[in-house]
């Protein structure tokens, strides 16, 4: 099937300013739009504060798990960018939504960092998985704890193969314990190299569990474009995502 290949274009002046006078919203990528690594994308800071300026709505949209909003302030700031967790978007806080508005309650053990810890437990839910990053290989069978209600895999720079075998003997072993993945990147930028992504863990668990999970809460999930809609009452037509 043939493709047709669309040419970008420079915006004049007077082109750029009637373009964005037809947008109410700007929806923002942090990793790689922001800053890559802990190193700053020229000009970035800029376009936020000229935006605001012209009285738009500028929220921050990314799909790392691994931390909380409260600490995305503290990063936006190290960019010189002002925010609050309001204006924050986070895999990790999808994921919490999700599981409300789905009505998943109960324990949860993560395949996670602190970031996503932090979120699911401001829902009230109570979360395992961290305490076992330090534990190596395999030095006996999981002993699950049977009032597991999901699993939740995301970015887990601490992956062991127990967090493994634990998680999939929960979703395995479990009746009717959920499958959730915060997000489905297989990479992840950093500012010296591309490293692996919250969703090749996702994918791992996938394969050790033996189905895909019910839901994958990140970038670019209907359910998440349709939380983001709702919670900051956007017009979609009248949105830019960046």
């Amino acid at each position: 099937m043939a493709t047709t290949k669309k040419v970008t274009q420079r915006l004049a002046c007077d082109s750029f300013k009637q373009w964005i006078q037809g947008l109410d919203a700007f929806l923002f990528d942090c990793d790689g739009v922001l800053w890559r690594g802990a190193a700053p994308i020229e000009g970035a800071a800029n376009m936020i504060n000229l935006l605001r300026s012209l009285n738009k709505r500028v929220v921050f949209v990314t799909n790392n798990a691994t931390n909380s909003r409260a600490t995305y302030v503290k990063k936006l700031a190290s960019q010189g960018i002002t925010a609050v967790e309001a204006d924050i978007v986070t895999s990790a806080w999808a994921t919490a939504q999700y599981m409300k508005q789905h009505k998943i309650e109960g324990k949860v053990y993560i395949v996670g960092e602190a970031g996503l810890k932090t979120e699911l437990e401001l829902e009230g839910y109570k979360v395992s998985g961290l305490e076992h990053s330090d534990i190596k290989g395999l030095p006996h069978v999981p002993d699950i704890d049977m009032e597991t209600k999901a699993v939740v895999c995301g970015l887990d720079r601490y992956f062991t193969y127990y967090k493994m075998a634990y998680a999939t003997a929960c979703v395995r072993q479990i009746p009717g314990c959920h499958f959730i993945g915060t997000n489905p990147d297989s990479t992840y930028p950093t500012d010296g190299a591309i490293i692996p992504g919250g969703g090749s863990l996702v994918h791992m668990l996938e394969c050790s569990i033996g189905h895909p999970p019910e839901a994958v809460c990140g970038k670019p999930s209907q359910d998440l474009l349709q939380t983001i809609v709702a919670t900051y009452k956007l017009d979609p037509s009248r949105t830019c995502m960046v």
